[in-house]
């Protein structure tokens, strides 16, 4: 396996809890740059510094070049200080070690990147509890036991985010992770308007996967108001159809601030 060794584009590190997900937890967030879709169905608007208005999901700083005088570029030896900085002493004193949460973007797109690596081994290597937030639709290879160890938060894109199917769905990198990775699970952005083509893909998916996985549907919502107005649909069809319910506790919190 041949890795690459340049430095990671760091859109922001910070501390708070994991809104998300199967662990609702006190957590220091890695966001990396750069991503493999837009999705502009998400509908989400923001001003770039230049003034254009870009649109896609609720992290479109992380996605767009257009922020990219705003990143900071890390390799291992100054990257692991970093996220240092951020981790909650409290915790660690008590032998308790903070969660470590790396999300984008597409965190994937740094798998096969040395400084990348280092700093997952580093991290699992002293007893943090590492999740992987992804898309899962870039083709990966484990090849260290390390790994192993990693949770991957799936969210796997349907299609009112406005990406093209072929490109959303990627089979064997789910088995992959769910075959490597067991704790890992599928995590699907609800949309009570395209219900009806939603549950269809979620099916599909499943019907189509070789293992077992846990299953989130999440309430899509940019913001506080649109979280909760579609929380109880997701509810009730996480009550129908044997799902797990994933909230989106950071907006409920802090609605759209950002860094928390």
């Amino acid at each position: 396996m041949n890795l690459t060794n340049k430095p990671i584009p760091i859109v922001e590190i910070f501390d708070s809890i994991q809104g998300e997900g199967k662990r609702i937890s006190p957590a220091t967030f890695v966001r990396t740059a750069l991503c493999t879709f837009q999705c502009k169905g998400f509908g989400c608007k923001l001003e770039a510094p230049n003034g254009q208005i870009v649109e896609g999901c609720d992290s479109i700083r992380a996605v767009s070049p257009l922020f990219k005088d705003r990143w900071k570029y890390y390799d291992f030896k100054t990257l692991v200080p970093e996220i240092k900085k951020y981790l909650n002493p409290t915790l660690s004193e008590d032998g308790r070690n903070p969660d470590i949460v790396f999300t984008g973007g597409e965190p994937l797109l740094y798998w096969n990147n040395q400084n990348y690596q280092n700093t997952l081994a580093y991290f699992i290597s002293r007893n943090h509890k590492i999740t992987i937030e992804t898309n899962a639709s870039l083709d990966i290879d484990f090849f260290r036991e390390y790994q192993k160890q990693i949770m991957f938060s799936m969210s796997v894109k349907l299609s009112h985010s406005g990406e093209p199917k072929e490109r959303r769905i990627n089979l064997n990198t789910i088995t992959k992770i769910a075959e490597h990775c067991p704790d890992s699970y599928l995590k699907f952005v609800i949309n009570p308007e395209t219900w009806g083509t939603d549950i269809l893909e979620i099916s599909e998916i499943l019907s189509e996967l070789p293992i077992y996985l846990d299953v989130f549907l999440m309430p899509l919502g940019e913001n506080r108001e649109q979280l909760q107005a579609n929380t109880q649909f997701v509810l009730e069809k996480c009550v129908e159809y044997g799902f797990s319910y994933s909230d989106r506790v950071h907006i409920r919190a802090w609605n759209t601030k950002e860094a928390v």
